[in-house]
Formats: structure tokens, sequence, C-alpha cells
């Protein structure tokens, strides 16, 4: 038997391109892992067998085929390949970092200006326009009840998106971390509604178990996060991945920022009516919420 280091996806295609007389079953299961592939770590073997609507025993058969022993061994690999993707933490990429020579200010901003430009560069290459559509049809139906989540640094991204989203449609709940209040949140969500995830860098297991209860209710889930390999995946609908990686010892969120600046756009030039942005507007002068400029 074949001892797998690793198995990217370009070998997985490599070895399937072998196979021959696949049944209708197995072809479904490969084109599941072929679009999740990077996720797959984090799944079960009845997580690929339910998502792909395929038996556990299929599952067996095919990884036989592709020369795995069973499951366990597949996954192995799968974890070798991710552990060379993983993330490294920002203290310890800090203590990594090895004394440099003497660099100006003016450097480090030229040097990080054309890393954030790259970022923008791949975003521009890389975004699914039809993901993007199906995007903005979700956030302009209004008999969808949206919820909201964002972890840690991610919140900002979570708060700033659903603050702005309620000047188009009502019914947008941004949705606490906190695990006493959580359950009363979720109390009615429905197969009509969506969860929107942000996600950046690490891996929340509240956040998971969130997109896993309203999976399980049947409800859209869409996720925004910049790591190909997450835990979410297996229970998402969309997802978008973004560039964040500008050479720092911090992850780059201006991308995340950017595409929720760019949904909101769309979402204005595609959406039918002004929303609710003149009642927002009578509700900030009833309140007083900004002071006027002094006369």
């Amino acid at each position: 038997m074949e001892k797998n280091v690793s198995l990217t996806l370009e070998k997985y295609i490599s070895k399937t391109t072998h196979l021959s007389s696949l049944t209708e079953s197995e072809h479904r299961l490969d084109a599941y892992i072929r679009e999740h592939f990077n996720e797959l770590p984090f799944h079960g073997i009845i997580d690929i067998a339910r998502n792909a609507m395929v038996s556990k025993a299929t599952v067996g058969r095919f990884l036989n085929k592709l020369g795995f022993i069973g499951y366990a061994d597949f996954r192995r690999v799968l974890e070798n390949t991710l552990t060379q993707q993983k993330m490294v933490p920002p203290f310890e990429l800090a203590s990594r970092i090895q004394v440099k020579d003497k660099i100006t200010t003016a450097q480090i901003v030229t040097e990080f200006n054309k890393n954030v430009t790259t970022l923008f560069e791949s975003f521009k290459n890389n975004i699914n326009i039809d993901s993007l559509d199906k995007f903005i049809e979700i956030i302009l139906n209004t008999d969808r009840h949206i919820y909201v989540i964002g972890p840690a640094s991610s919140h900002a991204m979570a708060k700033h998106f659903t603050t702005l989203i309620k000047y188009f449609r009502d019914r947008v709940t941004l949705l606490s971390m906190d695990v006493g209040e959580l359950p009363k949140s979720l109390l009615t969500v429905t197969e009509q509604d969506v969860l929107i995830v942000f996600s950046y860098y690490r891996f929340n297991r509240v956040v998971i178990r969130i997109t896993e209860w309203c999976r399980k209710k049947g409800a859209t889930v869409v996720l925004i996060t910049n790591a190909e390999s997450n835990p979410y995946g297996k229970f998402c609908n969309l997802q978008f991945v973004l560039p964040s990686d500008t050479q720092s010892v911090f992850k780059s969120r201006i991308v995340g920022f950017f595409f929720i600046e760019l949904v909101l756009h769309l979402a204005y030039e595609k959406g039918e009516g002004e929303g609710n942005f003149e009642q927002l507007e009578e509700l900030f002068v009833f309140f007083e919420t900004f002071s006027p400029l002094p006369g």
C-alpha cells in the first residue's frame, strides 16, 4: 500500500483520473471531495457520507480504490497537508522574526502598501461572481431573517456589516457569543433564514456549533473567511475565502472590510426602493443621535 506523506488537490485529481467504471454514488462523492478538498481534514466519515449523499461503505470502497487503507488513513494524509498550510499564531511569528538591518518607516510603508495592493489583485482575480450574485439575492430577500456572527477580531466585521445592512432591510440580528443568550436568539431559526459567519484566522467552537445548528434547521449558511482549510465548510452553502497575507505579524482584514463595502454597494444597486434610509434618519433626528455642527 502506498504511503502518502501529503495529498494535494492536484495529486488527488491525478489519482482519480486513473480510476475507471465509477458508480453514480462514487462520481457524486468524487465531486464533493474536489469541491470541499481544503476543508476535508475537519470532516468525519459521517460528514462526508451525509454531505455527498452516499453511504459510509461507498466512502470506504472509493478510498480503497485510491490506495488508502480506510478513512483514517486518508484523513491522516490530509492532516499532513493541512499542517503544511497551518497559519502561524502572531506570538509565534513574532518570536521567529530575526534581527533585521535598520529599515526606515518609509521603506516599511512602501513594502506594506505593495503587499496590500497584491491582496486586492488576488481578490479581483479569484472572486466567484456567481456566488456573489447568490449572496446578494439572499441579502435582498426580506422574507429571510439574517443572523450574523463573528468571534474575536472578526466581530468588528460582523458588527460593521450588521449596522449598515439595516439601512436596506429589517430582521437582522447580530448574535452574541454568550452561550447563555444564544439559545434564545436561535429559537426561531427556520429554513427561510440565513446565517452569515465572519471568521478570520482562528476557529471558534461556539461558532462552529452555531453553523451546525442553523444548517440542521435548514437555514442557508454563508462564510466569509481567510482560511481555505476550515471546519465550517461542511455546514456552509456559500464560502468566500479572502486573501489576507501581507507578510506582517497580523493577518490583514482590509479585503474583508472591502468585501463588506462591495456587498452593500451591490445590494443598493440591485435592490428596489430606498430601504430604511429615511426611517433611520428620522429616528436619528428624533433621538438627537448625532450632534449638529456648531453654528
